[in-house]
């Protein structure tokens, strides 16, 4: 049988104990943590209009350090408690637009994640890696994405894209680097946290090896595969009608218009089915008539917006295949209910 290898005092292998959150919840009711808490709350919000510029569009927050670090010391109970309070002083602090209060799920989410995998944990440059990949992934990208979509909605009256891939693609990109720069911190800052009694791991160097490189591309990769089998599965089901300005469906209303009215009706579209790496797309359309010219603002509707307008006159919903590039016809048009 394999050795079982020994914890030092005070540590957990799992999350999963009652006893790890009966003394996650103690840390509530530890002074000498809360005021550590406070202290690391306030490096954090002076530190989060500050970034690490890597290029014009690529930049790292120093924030996630001393989230992590504060994670790590107080457990997942102070953790939340911490994430709300700083997500609030910083947007007061720092405003960067209107407060919208979800965005402090996203705060949480990451200290807990921080928490889980970091607290009274046997750390290793896998378990810290693991913990910036879970950051990544599941906040910024999954938990983030209907946040943003609600604000987008609520406060600024647009609609906002599903799957936002250049913002997928930045967490991917940044992931690795975050990775190693944050093992760089704790490695510093660990001894200094276990003379102080702050953590119970003894500290020892967490070394940036092969095998973590190869740790560390795995995941990358496994990112990149779920990101990509995301994109196929949104592109292939996502109306892509939805993602147009008024401008863009303007100008597709005007196209289909001459394409399959030759210009006597106005023609407002429904939904545009694509399938990735086929030429085609599915267009349903309604038709109208109107007497004399139409207004140009109604060519920016969407069709459940002019159904009760009385100057104009429904003809019909239909079907057609048009090329995506050239929008040629490819079948003719049928009726559609």
């Amino acid at each position: 049988m394999p050795e079982t290898v020994s914890l030092a005092p005070g540590l957990y292998r799992s999350p999963f104990s009652r006893a790890y959150w009966r003394d996650a919840c103690k840390e509530l009711k530890n002074v000498r943590m809360l005021v550590i808490a406070a202290i690391l709350i306030a490096v954090r919000v002076a530190l989060k209009p500050l970034n690490i510029e890597l290029t014009p569009t690529l930049s790292i927050n120093f924030g996630f350090f001393v989230n992590a670090l504060g994670a790590m010391i107080f457990g997942p109970v102070v953790a939340i408690v911490s994430a709300a309070v700083s997500d609030t002083l910083g947007c007061l602090l720092f405003p960067s637009g209107i407060y919208f209060f979800p965005f402090i799920f996203t705060e949480i989410a990451g200290s807990l994640i921080f928490a889980l995998c970091l607290y009274r944990a046997p750390l290793s440059g896998s378990r810290v890696t693991l913990s910036r990949f879970l950051v990544c992934l599941l906040v910024n990208i999954v938990i983030q994405t209907p946040i943003m979509l609600l604000y987008y909605q609520m406060i600024l009256g647009k609609d906002y894209l599903l799957f936002d891939l250049p913002r997928i693609c930045k967490n991917l990109v940044l992931f690795p680097l975050e990775s190693l720069l944050l093992i760089l911190f704790l490695n510093v800052l660990l001894p200094v946290t276990y003379r102080l009694k702050l953590t119970y791991d003894p500290p020892k160097k967490l070394k940036i090896s092969g095998r973590l490189i190869a740790f560390i591309a795995a995941l990358f990769l496994l990112g990149t595969a779920a990101t990509a089998g995301y994109l196929w599965y949104d592109y292939n089901d996502r109306n892509h009608a939805t993602d147009f300005t008024g401008t863009e469906r303007a100008v597709y209303n005007h196209m289909l218009s001459e394409t399959l009215t030759d210009g006597d009706g106005l023609v407002l579209v429904n939904t545009i089915y694509r399938t990735a790496f086929a030429p085609e797309e599915v267009v349903t359309y309604s038709v109208y008539t109107a007497d004399g010219a139409v207004d140009e603002a109604i060519w920016n509707c969407k069709n459940s917006e002019v159904t009760d307008d009385a100057s104009l006159v429904f003809e019909g919903k239909y079907t057609a295949v048009l090329d995506k590039d050239t929008h040629a016809v490819l079948s003719e048009p049928k009726t559609s209910d």
